[in-house]
């Protein structure tokens, strides 16, 4: 009995050493890794604030003198090269990239610290890998004597800065494993971290060493990938840090050995982060977070509740309205809902709305902010299918207008049946109404010159982002609205929501690879077109499945991670892409709004703090009825999407 205590206080007593040993050791780390993350944040966060100019001076030399701004192009690439490694860090340690948490959020503490703990180790030697790799690459573009095409720049430069970020991530994501790894010392339950830990390890270094299943064809180790990936992001693993783990084994599994893993694992993270294409990303992101922080969310609802207001339910009409027009300069979901909540929220309840009714169609509102164009999520779909981005953009102005529309109409109705949920608002004048309307002109016009350059040809989408955050920039300059805390936030939002993004574009593009080497989207599409039954079967198991992870996760997350595999069956199907882009987005946001986990329900419910959870799923219903009537309608007329492109796209 005495040995046993005595044992007990001896295990005590060096738990409680490791645990402080792990404290100092972690706040020694935070000391240096934590400043110098910030360092390289704001390093980055200057290169965003300039990113616009190059391409915006080189539409306007091609105007102006017929001439150019040289290697605008390649400064461009370099840029988002710079904006985005530099900045991966930062975002770990500020709010931490992109992951599901459905699951792991409702594990007890000690079993979340394992989790935690599994995937952070494994993505920390992941990035250390990844660091190395973009390091050596960088040596080898020095012995090369490579230059860059246009200014001739020494490329190894950016090579080099690629690998400090991941090694600066991989730091960073250190810090979190000791951190999980300290909690879980101290828990009486510390004995769960070694299965862990040795899981992590297991999985990292056993197809390195040949143990990997081997024999299976290309589409049975792709399904096996494809099964590991979503454990790995069940578990709380971040999704961009997921699949380029996933697509690392299985490049290692379908060419047994590991070279041409580890040259992926440079080339693919480098190709991504300085690819022009993707800087329309930075650039249309940029624009909305300058119109919002300029107060063109106030602009917009003031002036539709002016027009609105003095109709039964007119706050609530006005508060859709608004959340359309903010959709024109957003392009975010979330930020829609929330940013329009914000203001209408208390708008409402002090002029006595059915507060269920208020939160609701807030709620439902912010769907528009992917649908109508400029949209980040159409942008994020064109990346992945290589379809036209100026195409998706109309094919979304008349679906997006047709569902507000239809959110007005059932608030009408709404208020028709239930006077008492939505009473009448003061009457406005004629003139105060039409005074109303200079606070959106301005953001009208951008919204009409960054689509109708897209349209006439007149420039390109990423210079129609570039442009657009010029405008949005000069319209709260004219404004009287610039300040340099709206900078600061514009800027530090726009990074974060990019590096989260770019990271998962990362991972994508190395999981693009295993992917395509197992053919394993076409054995898919293959199987799925010689099954014999009705493609509209299909359509709506697709539907399902994207209202099902739109609970899970936002918008383009979700294109990024589900699209690559579904996108050819649904091609040789026979369904028009640029059609299907629409029904994507609006499906994957009904699952936004559908109970019991609907993401903005709950960014309402941040604003809507007294309102409880069950009033604002019952007054969703009306408005994701409407959703699913749009859905139909879509399917069963498709020019009310594709008629404007087939138009204008001659």
């Amino acid at each position: 009995m005495t040995g046993a205590i005595s044992w007990q206080c001896l295990e005590r007593g060096y738990t409680r050493k490791m645990a402080t040993g792990l404290s100092l050791v972690i706040k020694r780390l935070e000391t240096i890794f934590g400043p110098l993350s910030k360092f390289s944040n704001y390093i980055s966060a200057l290169f965003l604030c300039i990113m616009p100019l190059p391409v915006f001076l080189d539409v306007l030399a091609r105007f102006m003198f017929k001439g150019a701004v040289p290697g605008a192009i390649e400064i461009e690439g370099f840029m988002l090269l710079i904006i985005v490694f530099l900045g991966l860090a930062f975002t770990q340690v500020h709010e931490g990239h992109i992951r599901i948490e459905f699951l792991v959020s409702r594990l007890p503490k000690w079993a979340r610290n394992v989790t935690d703990s599994f995937a952070y180790l494994i993505s920390t030697l992941f990035f250390f890998l990844m660091s190395s790799q973009l390091v050596l690459k960088g040596f080898q573009k020095i012995q090369d004597h490579e230059i860059s095409y246009d200014l001739e720049i020494p490329t190894s430069i950016f090579w080099f800065i690629a690998g400090a970020g991941a090694l600066l991530l991989a730091l960073v994501v250190l810090v979190d494993f000791l951190k999980v790894l300290q909690r879980s010392v101290e828990s009486d339950k510390r004995l769960w971290l070694v299965p862990a830990l040795a899981a992590s390890l297991f999985l990292l270094f056993a197809p390195m060493l040949g143990l990997a299943p081997s024999g299976l064809s290309g589409a049975a180790t792709g399904v096996l990938g494809m099964c590991l990936l979503f454990i790995l992001l069940f578990l709380g693993m971040p999704i961009g840090f997921g699949m380029a783990f996933t697509g690392f084994l299985g490049m290692i599994v379908i060419y047994k050995g590991v070279k041409p893993s580890l040259a992926m694992l440079a080339i693919g993270p480098y190709s991504t982060g300085a690819s022009y294409m993707l800087t329309v990303v930075p650039l249309f992101i940029l624009m909305g977070e300058l119109a919002y922080h300029s107060g063109i969310s106030k602009d917009l609802f003031d002036t539709a509740s002016k027009w609105l207001g003095r109709l039964r339910g007119g706050l609530a009409m006005s508060s859709v309205a608004g959340c359309a027009g903010f959709a024109a300069v957003c392009g975010d979901s979330l930020a829609t809902a929330v940013t329009m909540g914000t203001l209408a929220v208390p708008e409402m309840k002090n002029k006595n709305y059915d507060m269920s009714l208020a939160t609701g169609c807030l709620a439902a509102g912010g769907t528009l902010g992917i649908l109508i164009p400029p949209s980040v999520g159409f942008i994020f779909y064109a990346i992945v299918t290589e379809e036209s981005i100026g195409k998706l953009f109309i094919a979304g102005l008349v679906p997006g207008l047709l569902l507000a529309g239809m959110f007005i109409v059932s608030i009408f109705l709404i208020a028709k049946l239930r006077p008492d949920a939505a009473p009448r608002g003061e009457p406005t004048s004629f003139k105060e109404k039409i005074a109303s309307l200079k606070g959106v002109v301005g953001m009208l016009a951008l919204f009409v010159l960054i689509l109708g350059g897209i349209l006439a040809g007149i420039f390109s989408p990423v210079e129609g982002g570039a442009i657009g955050a010029v405008g949005a920039f000069v319209y709260a300059l004219l404004r009287k609205r610039v300040t340099w805390k709206m900078i600061v936030l514009a800027s530090e939002d726009t990074l974060s929501i990019t590096c989260k993004l770019l990271l998962i574009l990362i991972g994508v593009g190395i999981l693009g690879y295993f992917l395509a080497a197992t053919r394993l989207p076409f054995s898919l599409a293959e199987f799925i077109t010689g099954l014999h039954v009705n493609r509209y079967i299909i359509f709506t198991g697709v539907v399902i499945l994207f209202m099902v992870l739109g609970c899970l996760l936002n918008v383009i997350p979700m294109i990024l991670l589900v699209l690559p595999t579904i996108f050819p069956s649904i091609t040789a199907l026979g369904f028009d892409p640029i059609w299907f882009g629409v029904v994507t987005v609006i499906t994957m946001e009904m699952g936004q709004i559908t109970p019991p986990i609907g993401v903005n329900v709950f960014a309402i419910a941040s604003v809507a703090k007294d309102v409880p959870m069950q009033d604002i799923f019952r007054g969703i219903v009306p408005f994701l009825i409407c959703m699913m009537i749009c859905v139909v309608l879509l399917t069963v007329f498709p020019q009310i999407a594709l008629y404007l492109p087939s138009v204008l796209f001659q």
